[in-house]
């Protein structure tokens, strides 16, 4: 490849495709940087990037803005089902889950969240938003409410878990210290849309990806509500069981 001609960018990027498919590269590492790539391959780094922005969107690399590009893990399989957990389900595929408290605090419940907990529209709600993470991969960003007068000092156990568990915070157990010793899913509902600047930048995925959302409300034994969910999925990274 010594002259950059209109098809040098898909040759390249065809020749990287069979590397990753016969294990060169393989699930998780790095590519390398364009640059570098250029210079492999005889071309300028204007064609390096369109090489690499084309394996991106055959769905075989994803480009983290300011790391570099690496190659897609394994699709993992999410199950959903009244009870299941989020640790539950990374562990039993043999990954390492992790939970990062991003922002902590009260708000007044909108129209929504007033809906999902069953509280008056104005009346404070607790929004705890996390990061949730497998192996360091970044799997899904979620808004978690509560109803504060319901749980009262369930900010307080979400701090103190932050700080004591570090990345292993846990929403069942933080439940578990306000008095809900069992919840599950009364509603469930998924769409497909565009990230929000922050789920691009937190999930570490190209702007132009689509995002699963998943909109859940949790109630307690006695049927009571006591968390109402927004949490994006990169779409790239997780299919979904329903387990029936």
């Amino acid at each position: 490849m010594q002259n950059d001609g209109m098809n040098l960018w898909r040759q390249m990027g065809e020749t990287l495709a069979n590397e990753i498919t016969n294990g060169v590269w393989t699930p998780g590492s790095r590519i390398p940087s364009a640059p570098d790539l250029a210079i492999r391959f005889g071309v300028n780094r204007h064609t390096a990037l369109r090489a690499l922005a084309h394996l991106q969107d055959k769905g075989l690399v994803r480009i983290e803005r300011g790391r570099g590009a690496f190659v897609v893990e394994n699709v993992i399989s999410y199950r959903m089902g009244p009870r299941t957990r989020f640790e539950e389900n990374l562990v039993g595929l043999n990954r390492v889950p992790s939970r990062k408290l991003i922002s902590l605090g009260d708000l007044p419940a909108n129209e929504a969240v007033a809906a999902g907990l069953g509280i008056p529209v104005g009346q404070t709600a607790t929004l705890a938003r996390l990061l949730g993470e497998a192996n360091g991969l970044p799997l899904s960003y979620g808004s978690n409410y509560f109803p504060t007068s319901r749980l009262p000092g369930i900010s307080e156990v979400f701090r103190s878990a932050q700080q004591e568990e570090k990345e292993r915070l846990s929403i069942t157990a933080c439940l578990r210290q306000v008095g809900i010793t069992d919840f599950q899913r009364k509603m469930m509902r998924v769409r497909s849309r565009q990230p929000t600047n922050d789920e691009a930048r937190y999930l570490r995925m190209p702007p132009n990806e689509s995002v699963l959302e998943v909109i859940v409300t949790n109630v307690d034994s006695d049927g009571i509500p006591v968390m109402y969910a927004s949490t994006s999925f990169c779409s790239s990274r997780v299919e979904f069981v329903m387990d029936m």
